[in-house]
């Protein structure tokens, strides 16, 4: 993975150089329509929030033309194990550690029992976690928390990623029951998966509509993230990263991991052919720290499932 490096004012900037050319069309295609029904970004017009001073409270701009920049994360000590960040205007060093045994083997599990025809199709399960986040402010709420439903992944390890994805790409118009056997074999091999990370997309943000959850992240990425393993539930705290495919200084690893992710949503979800250079959404990186198993048995109840820091 390429470096980033730190600047006198804690932002990161990356070690690779430009792209030759910008790509154009993916931050015009996701929310456009919706802004167009809507006629104006939906927090324009809305009262003001205000802090406990009573002035209105402003709302910091990420964008630099088609894409936005993340400077509230530093990935550069990541063989290392350290993923860095500023959470509330303080940078601080967290262990990138791997998710948990007991919670991959349960989230592996449902994901199969589903495919198998074993477990229901439900949306509280595997895929679907609850992502709470906080620290900014859209203008339209007196609160920064937010929670949001967004579907969860993981990534392939680095030595593997490209050829998972070209699996997905040889057989995208093949019929579903093929897509479900691709799966399938991929959640069996647990061996090509890197368990310190966990993927997801932000669907919604474009220039002219950002969603409160990335708001959040970019200007305060830590995150929580709990999934309802009924009876008991499991819980992820994490370092958010989000990067915008035109973003130019993207990592060539992560490009390839926002590949990986617009290619398997749209693989099984439906949607264009992704092509490399004009990829749809904004990818996301959870660097996990923490787990929790929240199960309501002795020994267990929310106790913290990883090594101590």
């Amino acid at each position: 993975m390429s470096k980033n490096r730190n600047n006198d004012d804690g932002r990161t900037s990356s070690s690779l150089g430009r792209r030759m050319l910008l790509k154009l069309a993916g931050a015009a295609t996701v929310g456009l329509p919706l802004a167009a029904y809507l006629g104006r970004a939906p927090w324009k017009g809305a009262p003001s929030a205000r802090a406990d001073s009573g002035e209105p409270r402003s709302r910091e701009s990420y964008w630099h033309g088609t894409h936005f920049v993340q400077e509230t994360v530093d990935y550069s000590a990541l063989d290392s194990g350290v993923i860095r960040a500023r959470i509330n205007g303080e940078w601080r060093d967290f262990m990138n550690r791997p998710l948990h045994q007991d919670f991959i083997d349960w989230n592996f599990g449902a994901r199969l029992d589903m495919i198998n025809g074993a477990g229901p199709m439900c949306l509280d399960g595997p895929h679907s976690g609850c992502l709470a986040t906080y620290g900014a402010n859209r203008g339209d709420s007196v609160f920064s928390l937010n929670n949001a439903f967004k579907g969860f992944g993981f990534y392939p390890k680095e030595s593997v990623l490209e050829n998972s994805l070209q699996v997905i790409l040889d057989n995208w118009s093949a019929d579903m029951t093929t897509k479900l056997n691709i799966l399938k074999g991929f959640y069996e091999d647990q061996s090509m998966w890197d368990f310190r990370l966990l993927s997801s997309l932000e669907l919604y943000t474009t220039r002219v509509f950002e969603t409160h959850s990335f708001l959040n992240q970019m200007a305060n990425p830590i995150a929580t993230i709990c999934w309802l393993a009924i009876p008991g539930s499991y819980e992820v705290r994490a370092i958010a990263r989000l990067i915008h495919p035109d973003d130019p200084d993207i990592p060539e690893m992560d490009l390839k991991r926002i590949h990986w992710t617009n290619a398997l949503h749209d693989f099984y979800h439906g949607g264009p052919f992704p092509e490399a250079d004009n990829l749809r959404n904004i990818g996301c990186i959870y660097y996990n720290v923490e787990t929790f198993d929240n199960s309501p048995y002795p020994g267990l109840m929310g106790v913290r499932v990883t090594p101590t820091l």
